[in-house]
């Protein structure tokens, strides 16, 4: 078993272990509940994760970000992703939630947080090296500009196979709503449907 499995199957048997225990324990003090909350952080933090690479399978892996990268990502909670498990857009949203999620833990999990420096050259890293979707990588099929002209509105174009076929109506769904906030717009019925078919079809391809 590699270190990094290691790593992964560590946190979710600490975090499963947790969860049990804390369902079964008797009704304690609001400062006890903390390890209580810490395990839920821990245990969502694996819920869809990607498989998580070795540091030298990192671009770049001798460059500070890369170690940067893999020092904190590789601790109980996952192991570390690829830099093009995100788009540049998404990137900085994704580690502002991880690195609030690494704050909120108990100390018991001794969890080390990257400092406002480390931060930086981190997300400088996953930017340089994010998913870059165009045109010319998206699968011919109906419905494909339509994705690409509604979807590049708001951010870069996500990758189809980030997800599975069966979660795209509930991202595009999710998206939708955020489009209305953004930009007072929404899909239409027939151009939600058109989208989702052609992101699942492109995911299954």
């Amino acid at each position: 078993m590699s270190r990094t499995r290691s790593v992964r199957v560590f946190g979710w048997s600490a975090a499963a272990a947790a969860l049990a225990l804390a369902a079964c324990a008797p009704e304690q003090a609001p400062v006890a509940e903390q390890p209580a909350v810490s395990n839920v952080i821990l245990a969502a933090a694996l819920v869809n994760m990607p498989v998580a690479l070795a540091a030298t399978e990192l671009p770049n892996p001798e460059s500070q970000g890369a170690q940067l990268t893999a020092q904190y990502c590789a601790q109980a909670c996952h192991g570390i992703p690829a830099p093009t498990s995100h788009s540049a857009n998404d990137w900085p949203v994704v580690l502002r939630r991880m690195w609030l999620r690494m704050t909120a833990l108990d100390s018991t999990y001794q969890i080390k947080v990257p400092t406002a420096g480390e931060r930086v050259v981190i997300l400088d890293y996953m930017l340089a090296n994010s998913l870059q979707v165009t045109m010319d990588l998206l699968p011919d099929a109906p419905g494909r500009l339509l994705f690409a002209t509604k979807c590049g509105a708001c951010h870069g174009l996500p990758d189809f196979r980030q997800h599975s076929a069966d979660d795209w109506v509930a991202v595009v769904r999710r998206m939708n709503g955020r489009m209305e906030k953004l930009l007072g717009q929404v899909l239409s019925q027939d151009e939600m449907q058109r989208i989702v078919l052609y992101l699942e079809t492109a995911s299954r391809g």
